[in-house]
Parts: structure tokens; C-alpha cells; sequence
């Protein structure tokens, strides 16, 4: 599907990514407006023949059209490739059609496989609508406030061309569940929000280990400090750098994979403006790969709370955590040399969740470009898993060799 469609009123709309996929090419978008929102059944019919129906109007009204739609979910179910073809049936044949159900996965219409009835009754309901003007504001009354709607939901800013965009109203209400909850953070004393996607600040042994780590290496480190924190999430390591050595005259660049971890750490510094003085010396850089949206710069510091559990990721949500193979670990430090400063300082998160061999891993990786442990923070903490009950979770202070320690 192409990034952009024309929609009867609204005029050309741009799709974010994630959901070019979800209607076949020759389905049917439809825009409903107003006293339409209240025609229920017409809106769930033309979504059940594989449409898209984009909803304008009071935002109340719009919930309870996904309310209505979310408990006939089970009805949407249906083969992919008929979404167009349906709408050409007689209604004798298009009501023949029942959902099977109690099976957890049923065989494709195609007959090449199986299919997830979870993942085809998400994807059902991701067809149901909103669209934003070009400055990020939903096209409902009242709108919601979601100052980074666009990055919330996993584009860069300026993908839309400054066009009007769309986004699935479940996806809405997923952010705003998301940002409704609050995290307590002792070592900065002030309460920080995650967005859908992005890794909640949970671990509160994870954030004063790198608390313990900043202050062992802030006599270490010049005046006007260039720091990193990589892979930024919700900014947690990021305000607690400005907390910890901001009176170096630090500038603290902030990065990760996911716009909408970026968009979150903005919010995040706003809150912490709030509540303090916050630190003007934060720079986010857009979301990239790794070192890819600081690859002009060097750093005297650069912090990374790496991916622990090696798995291949499932959703979005599990890229901060999951590392197939540890490719992302082997990627970091393949590229972390020509980013570090002779005498600069790298502090990594890592726990030992995928047991002693990924360690080891680790600790070859660290040898492998020059770099010596100076010093380990480590925690042993419960989990929620059955087959382990504890895990520890430690914060390296690396070092060039041939700094001074």
C-alpha cells in the first residue's frame, strides 16, 4: 500500500507504517461524519467486508462506535483476500459467512497455513479510524491531548509531509492507557509515564545501579561532557545523567529505535520541568539504529541499559528487552570505538536472565575493543517467571585501556 490515500473530504492522508497492511489494496475507505457515527451497524458491515472507515466527529460518540465494535469483534473474522470481493456478493451470499469459533487457530481460506484469531480480529479492529491535521490534532471533539501523536505511533517527525494522517482508534486509546499510569522514580524523586510500546521504568534496582555508576565516573569526567544515553525509552537515564553530573556543563544526547520512545522521553523532560529545573542541556536526537542519529559526534560518557533476554522479538513493545543472538549487543560494540573518546566511559545494563553463556558473551565482547571493567553494580532481584525465581542485574564501568583509570 502506497504511504498516502485520498479521502473523499480530507484530500490526500498519509498511513503510518504499521498499518499500510491492514486492508487489501482494492478495500474500501469511507469516511463517517457526525450524525453518522450513530448509524452502528452500517459502519460495522462496511468494516466486516474488509473496509475502512475513518471517523470524524464527537469523540464520546466516536468511543462508543469502537465499544460496539469491540464486542462484535469476533464477527470481523474473515480471509483477507475476500475483503474486496465481498462487496460485490449478493446479501444472500454475503451473510452465509459465520465466524468459527473455540478453535485458537483455524486453517487460512488460502489453505497455505494457519492464521491467529487474536491477530486477525486486531488487525479487524485497526480498520476502525481517527485522522489528525497536519500539526498532530485528532479531528474529534473535544481532542484528546497527544502533543506527539505522530511519534507515538512509531513515525519520525515529518513523515506525514505535513499532511493529515490517520491512526486506529484502538491504538488511541492504547496510548492513553499507557500514559495514564505513573512511575515513582526514588532516585529522581518524581514520577515518570510510558507511552504505548515503550518500556515502562519498572525496575527501580535498575535506575539507582546507574545512579551508583554516574557518580563513580562523574571525577572522571571532563568539564563540557558529551553524553549518550542510548536507546532512551521513557528518559529515565537520561534526566538521572542531568541529575548526576549536570554541573559539568554536560550536553546529553538522547536516542532510540522507536519515535515513540523519544516522543516519551519529551514528555518526560516537560513533566520533570515541572517539578524542577529542568535540564535545557538535553538534546533528542530523532529515533535511529543504535549510533546512526549521532554518527557526526564523540562522547566522554555513553550510557546504554542493553537488551537482556536473547529472543527474537515479537511485538514492538519487546525490542528494549529481546536481543536475537545478541545482535544488537555485537552491533554496539562493533560501532562503539569510533564514538567513544580516548579516555571516555561507557556504562551498560545488562542481567543474566538468558543465563551464564550470555554473560560470557558480554564480557568477550567487552574485551574484544580494548575496553576494561572498572567496576560492577550489582543487584540480585525476584522475578515473575516460574522457572526462575531470581536474576541479577548488573551496571559494567568500562574504560579505554589506555585511559587513565
Amino acid at each position: 500500500m502506497p504511504p498516502f490515500r485520498r479521502i473523499g473530504d480530507i484530500g490526500d492522508v498519509y498511513v503510518p507504517t504499521q498499518f499500510r497492511e491492514i486492508a487489501a489494496e482494492d478495500a474500501s475507505w469511507k469516511l463517517f461524519t457526525r450524525s453518522e457515527l450513530g448509524q452502528f451497524d452500517r459502519i460495522f458491515t462496511h468494516l466486516r467486508r474488509g473496509g475502512v472507515a475513518i471517523l470524524s466527529g464527537d469523540w464520546e460518540q466516536v468511543t462508543r462506535v469502537m465499544d460496539y465494535i469491540g464486542r462484535k469483534k469476533d464477527e470481523m473474522i474473515r480471509p483477507s483476500r475476500e475483503g474486496g470481493r465481498d462487496r460485490k456478493r449478493s446479501g444472500r451470499d454475503k451473510d452465509r459467512w459465520q465466524p468459527q469459533m473455540g478453535s485458537e487457530k483455524r486453517k487460512s481460506h488460502s489453505g497455505l497455513g494457519s492464521v491467529n484469531p487474536t491477530q486477525e480480529r486486531e488487525k479487524a479492529l485497526s480498520r476502525l479510524m481517527c485522522w489528525a491535521d497536519p500539526t498532530g490534532t485528532l479531528q474529534v471533539t473535544p481532542p484528546p491531548s497527544l502533543p506527539y501523536l505522530l511519534e507515538w505511533i512509531g513515525e519520525n517527525q515529518g513523515a506525514s509531509e505535513g499532511r493529515p494522517f490517520l491512526i486506529p482508534i484502538a491504538k488511541i486509546q492504547n496510548i492513553q492507557r499507557a500514559l495514564a499510569a505513573t512511575y515513582p522514580i526514588r532516585a529522581l524523586g518524581v514520577p515518570l509515564v510510558a507511552s504505548d510500546n515503550v518500556l515502562p521504568p519498572h525496575s527501580q534496582e535498575t535506575i539507582e545501579l546507574f545512579q551508583q555508576g554516574l557518580q563513580s565516573v562523574k571525577p572522571h569526567l571532563p568539564h563540557s561532557t558529551t553524553v549518550l544515553d542510548m536507546g532512551c525509552g521513557c528518559g529515565c537515564l537520561t534526566l538521572l545523567a542531568a541529575q548526576e553530573v549536570g554541573d559539568l556543563g554536560v550536553k546529553i544526547y538522547a536516542s532510540d529505535l522507536l519515535p515513540e520512545a523519544v516522543a516519551t522521553t519529551r514528555l518526560n523532560l516537560l513533566r520533570f520541568t515541572d517539578k524542577r529545573n529542568a535540564p535545557s542541556q538535553i538534546q533528542l536526537m530523532p529515533a535511529g539504529d543504535l549510533f546512526q542519529p549521532v554518527s557526526a559526534l564523540r562522547f566522554d560518557l555513553i550510557i546504554f541499559n542493553a537488551p537482556w533476554v536473547v529472543s527474537r522479538p515479537r511485538t514492538r513493545a519487546e525490542i528494549a528487552i529481546h536481543d536475537e543472538k545478541q545482535r544488537t549487543l555485537r552491533r554496539f560494540f562493533d560501532d562503539l570505538p569510533s564514538y567513544l573518546n580516548p579516555r571516555g566511559r561507557v556504562l551498560i545494563g545488562y542481567a543474566d536472565a538468558s543465563g551464564k553463556k550470555a554473560v560470557a558473551h558480554l564480557d568477550a565482547m567487552i574485551s574484544s575493543v580494548g575496553l576494561t571493567v572498572l567496576h560492577r553494580f550489582k543487584e540480585r532481584v525476584a522475578t515473575h517467571r516460574t522457572k526462575r525465581k531470581w536474576e541479577n542485574i548488573t551496571v559494567y564501568e568500562l574504560v579505554n585501556e589506555k585511559s587513565d583509570a
